[in-house]
């Protein structure tokens, strides 16, 4: 398809509109339908209850972005077509709508066809042409099995024996692996209890209020009208506060000290805010929503780590704001488990560590876990999305056999892999049907990537069908 080939969507937007209107049920017959859009539709909801999915707000999502998605490549496909000139013959129109008027034998009937209303006619007429029309460039550029010569297709995109031989040597090499994992869950308290008593500040809590407006100027008057006694702070909480970081009636909600700094457009004025005396207002300090002014209503409580709930404050804290600190924990372990391994051996060592190892079964460096090579099994505990991590496919593949990794991070836990086994692949067939599908995938994200087109799915099916 040319770069500049323009498509006119102005009446796309009044066919996913329009098929707002349809019920997806079996019931509905897409195929006789004048709206491609809600011929699309119909399909693909048959096509999910075919397959027992239930219809929900989800699937009624995946259904119209689905039919949103065939409706442009339909119009960008068949706009494509019409510039080259190309028309449907007659014959191919005539063949393609015999199918509608069968008997109960599957012969073609004339009485059938006679008692056809000529709108019914016309409408198929303009259906079999307008998907002819699409198919036509489907055809030519990704073939079709209804147009070979033996077994080779005589149009689309070409997959030679060399491109399919180097596919297939992509899963040639394959590789096995032992894996020693260290859970970030497994953190100790004892370590978390160090951190906490050197940093025990953070978690000093605080009662106060707050008030809060988005402008500074009506900050400025809030404060103003609170220090002449015009107002109480509680008046203003009620009047005026947009009540962003605290409860109906004012008081902060978030009330550790480095909560209180999460919220600051400048760290600086910290001191400003925990340094108030009991009762006191602070100026206007500038908060990350807008501006606050912040009474302190009691004194300090200081943090009791003994106590099961700043425990639980402490471990929420340290994963959130101190990763480092459980990862380099745990990277000190991995390599004490590395040195143990390289004096005895693997398993010996995680025996004497008690560390949890697994396995993971032969695989090629296949990045995303592409349909066409043999894939990762991501599914094990702490795999999730390896397939995906560059990092540890990288280690992976660059282990000379035997060989122990340094410590990797991976999800949840910190690792070392070791390369037990080389294995290899002797299938050198490469499913063709595949490399067409990702032909079509790609051209289908180009075409919805494009800046001609202007794709307003989103606003149109929550303005048209959410309501």
């Amino acid at each position: 398809m040319k770069k500049n080939t323009v498509y006119t969507l102005g009446s796309l937007i009044i066919l996913l509109i329009c098929a707002f209107c349809f019920v997806v049920l079996p019931a509905v017959e897409g195929r006789t339908s004048r709206n491609q859009g809600a011929n699309f539709v119909s399909q693909y909801g048959q096509m999910y209850q075919m397959y027992g999915q239930q219809l929900d707000q989800t699937t009624y999502y995946q259904i119209f972005n689905q039919a949103f998605k065939s409706t442009v490549m339909n119009y960008a496909y068949s706009e494509a077509v019409k510039k080259s000139g190309y028309v449907v013959p007659k014959t191919a129109i005539t063949r393609s709508i015999l199918p509608y008027f069968q008997d109960e034998n599957g012969n073609y009937s004339s009485k059938l066809y006679k008692q056809a209303s000529d709108d019914i006619k016309q409408d198929l007429h303009n259906s079999a042409e307008a998907a002819l029309i699409a198919d036509r460039f489907a055809n030519d550029n990704f073939a079709s099995d209804d147009e070979k010569v033996g077994l080779t297709a005589l149009y689309g995109l070409k997959n030679s024996e060399a491109e399919k031989k180097f596919i297939a040597n992509m899963n040639k090499e394959q590789r096995s692996f032992k894996v020693a994992a260290f859970s970030k869950s497994d953190y100790p308290l004892e370590e978390k209890l160090k951190f906490a008593n050197q940093n025990a500040a953070l978690f000093n809590k605080y009662d106060m209020s707050i008030v809060t407006v988005e402008e500074k100027s009506n900050a400025e008057s809030i404060a103003k009208r609170i220090a002449n006694n015009e107002i109480t702070f509680e008046d203003a909480v009620s009047e005026y506060s947009e009540k962003t970081y605290s409860s109906s009636d004012g008081k902060l909600t978030n009330a550790y000290q480095y909560q209180i700094s999460n919220i600051l457009q400048n760290k600086d004025d910290l001191a400003a805010i925990t340094g108030l005396s009991t009762g006191a207002v602070s100026d206007i300090i500038q908060t990350n929503t807008g501006y606050s002014i912040f009474k302190n209503n009691a004194a300090v409580t200081k943090p009791d780590f003994n106590s099961d709930e700043l425990q639980r404050v402490l471990s929420s804290y340290i994963s959130a704001y101190e990763l480092t600190l459980i990862e380099d924990y745990f990277t000190a372990k991995a390599n004490d488990f590395i040195k143990e391994a390289k004096a005895s051996d693997f398993i010996s060592a995680a025996e004497k560590l008690n560390v949890k190892t697994s396995d993971i079964s032969q695989f090629p460096l296949n990045y995303g876990n592409v349909s066409v090579l043999n894939s990762l099994d991501t599914s094990a505990d702490g795999m999730s999305n390896a397939d995906k991590n560059e990092n540890f496919l990288k280690t992976a593949f660059s282990l000379k056999l035997n060989e122990l990794s340094e410590p990797v991070v991976l999800n949840n836990n910190i690792i070392v892999l070791q390369y037990t086994k080389e294995g290899s692949s002797d299938d050198d067939d490469v499913n063709v049907n595949l490399l067409v599908s990702y032909d079509q995938t790609s051209a289908t994200d180009s075409i919805m990537k494009s800046d001609k087109l202007e794709d307003n799915f989103l606003t149109v099916y929550f303005d048209n069908y959410m309501r």
